[in-house]
């Protein structure tokens, strides 16, 4: 059972999720993210601790640390009713919050902000909200402990920021670690996101690091279910905010959720999908303030529906990347240097098009484009590539369904709606999967692409 930010936002919150975890069939394993908010404030906070004069950074993260205590205090003080639980909590997040202190300070002090420091400062929100969470469910009368990702068994390599899992040695790891406390009847409440190298120090698993975490539990313990509790009702047709008639979808398989996600679904992150697909365990997206509705259920078996589409995703904050130049035609294995280049920097390509031997675009993140072009410049010299062209403004539609593959006319079906809509298509791609036709449009043109679509295919 795997809750997020919002899920766990406060003391009435983290009580809530406390009785759905006593009320659901135990023994469960409980993931938990940091309240809302909090992640991106230790972001803000140590990026801006290294450009503050001395003398002034004591008082900065004086505090910053004084607030996190106090609401990280005040959330204990009303989820954990428990006498002798709630004196442990509180003793603990002190602690915490003078670790953190600490790591505040010695980043400011030396004015280096290192990838490794980064993630010791981003640990702190799940380990500071799995003390509360753990509290919470054992003044419920359940037995439950406290644990990080790596204390439960989640080890990786050592690339901080977005470490990768080192699978054989973690589904050990987490067999020999969990299930004695499992056996003895706790529920073990374990921070999402953050889990550690070989040698202990802790790495962060990226976005949807919390998902992914459930994920790898589950598959590694055998689980009957991984459950992503979140603030909505399960996985909509699309954006609700765009669409406001957009439809809960009751099953999805495997590779549809894997492409929404990589594509813009908010509610889940594609890489979770993974672990529990390797496995076969059922992915259940569920409401934690509407338990009773089902939720969306993610399994292996595709179900085609009438409407064909049963899902369009947005993804904003990309841009596109053009390199030019005709000696790229003559010069060999261009595209493997690129995603090579790009791919040793952590950096994902999530579409690529080349409509010739001497073009070829690609679409990264916004927040890697600075880094994507100095890799390039330094990788190809001005005697292959005339020119890096940047085109932002522009955003992913993903159009999503089973039935898709083998349909006739989908392709034109979907670009004459788009058309018509008055929408100008800049790029073009189709999954492998054959579930999903993925293209780029100018932000402007969204809502509009998107409500034509819905409108057109999903009934």
């Amino acid at each position: 059972m795997k809750f997020g930010g919002t899920s766990v936002a406060d003391g009435e919150r983290i009580k809530n999720v406390a009785a759905l975890v006593k009320a659901g069939k135990p023994p469960a394993v409980v993931v938990v993210s940091a309240m809302s908010g909090v992640t991106d404030s230790l972001v803000k906070i140590s990026k801006k601790v290294i450009d503050l004069p001395s003398d002034v950074v004591e008082r900065e993260v004086d505090a910053f640390c004084r607030e996190l205590l106090i609401r990280h205090r005040e959330a204990a003080m009303e989820a954990v009713s428990d006498k002798k639980s709630r004196s442990r909590v509180l003793e603990e997040i002190i602690v915490f919050t003078d670790k953190l202190k600490v790591a505040l300070l010695g980043v400011g002090y030396l004015e280096d902000l290192s990838p490794k420091s980064s993630d010791y400062i981003l640990s702190f929100g799940e380990r500071l909200n799995s003390l509360i969470v753990s509290g919470a469910i054992e003044s419920l009368g359940l037995k439950s402990c406290a644990l990080t990702g790596f204390e439960a068994g989640i080890v990786t390599d050592s690339s901080h920021g977005r470490a990768k899992v080192l699978y054989k040695m973690m589904k050990q790891e987490v067999s020999a670690k969990l299930k004695p406390l499992l056996e003895d009847g706790f529920t073990p409440v374990v921070t999402g996101f953050i889990a550690a190298d070989e040698k202990g120090s802790i790495t962060t698993l990226g976005r949807g690091g919390s998902d992914y975490s459930a994920s790898l539990l589950g598959a590694a313990l055998g689980a009957d279910e991984v459950q992503i509790w979140t603030d909505v009702d399960g996985i909509l047709t699309t954006d609700p905010k765009l669409v406001p008639d957009a439809k809960l979808i009751g099953t999805l398989s495997y590779v549809e959720a894997l492409d929404l996600g990589y594509f813009g679904a908010k509610v889940i992150h594609s890489k979770m999908i993974e672990p529990a697909m390797d496995a076969d365990i059922p992915v259940r997206v569920k409401n934690t303030f509407n338990p009773g509705c089902a939720g969306t259920l993610i399994v292996r078996e595709q179900e085609k529906i009438e409407g064909i589409i049963k899902a369009v995703a947005i993804a904003k904050n990309v841009v596109i990347l053009t390199l030019t130049g005709v000696g790229m035609a003559a010069t060999p294995n261009i595209a493997g240097r690129l995603f090579s280049v790009l791919g040793c920097a952590n950096i994902n390509i999530m579409m690529i098009s080349g409509s010739s031997e001497s073009n070829l675009s690609f679409v990264v993140s916004e927040s890697d484009v600075d880094a994507a072009v100095g890799l390039l410049e330094a990788e190809f010299g001005e005697d292959i590539v005339n020119g890096l062209s940047i085109m932002k403004d522009t955003s992913i539609i993903t159009v999503v369904g089973a039935g898709m593959h083998g349909a006739k006319g989908i392709a034109a079906r979907i670009f004459t709606t788009v058309s018509d809509a008055g929408v100008n298509l800049i790029m073009i791609a189709q999954g492998s999967s054959e579930v999903n036709i993925a293209f780029m449009i100018n932000n402007g043109d969204v809502e509009r692409c998107v409500r034509a679509l819905h409108d057109k295919f999903i009934v």
